[in-house]
């Protein structure tokens, strides 16, 4: 189900992108990844199945991603029109708020939620950085 609303909300993000960027080929998070997270993941507590230990991974991967993502923005941001950024900016805050409303849907309230909210969060901030990334290159 968060899968499906995931992906509607990514197509809903490439229909408001130029048309250029809306055609670029599928970006698959995890091949986006640091070789780190990996790592991370396949060793200590974490390949026990340790749910702290694993999402203390998955944190640490997001603030690579987060900051992949912020140095895409401000990157794309620095080759547009005043009229360009404050568009950008309003898509960028929509995307925030639908990223962090869909990453709170289909809890359990069990512990694997702190697994499921940062995976997905890791998961769709991936996502966006590389579609940012895309479009500096597209200038």
């Amino acid at each position: 189900m968060l899968l499906r609303r995931l992906m509607l909300g990514l197509t809903l993000l490439a229909m408001a992108a130029p048309p250029a960027f809306a055609a670029s080929d599928p970006i698959d998070p995890e091949k986006e990844y640091s070789p780190a997270y990996d790592r991370c993941l396949g060793s200590g507590d974490a390949i026990k199945g340790v749910t702290v230990a694993m999402a203390g991974c998955t944190n640490e991967e997001l603030q690579k991603q987060d900051a992949r993502l912020n140095r895409a923005y401000k990157a794309v941001m620095a080759r547009r029109s005043k009229a360009e950024q404050a568009k950008l900016r309003t898509v960028q805050r929509a995307w925030i708020k639908r990223r962090d409303a869909e990453c709170q849907e289909d809890l359990t309230g069990g512990t694997i939620d702190m697994l499921n909210i940062s995976g997905c969060h890791l998961s769709m901030t991936t996502i966006r950085a590389v579609e940012l990334e895309r479009m500096v290159k597209k200038r």
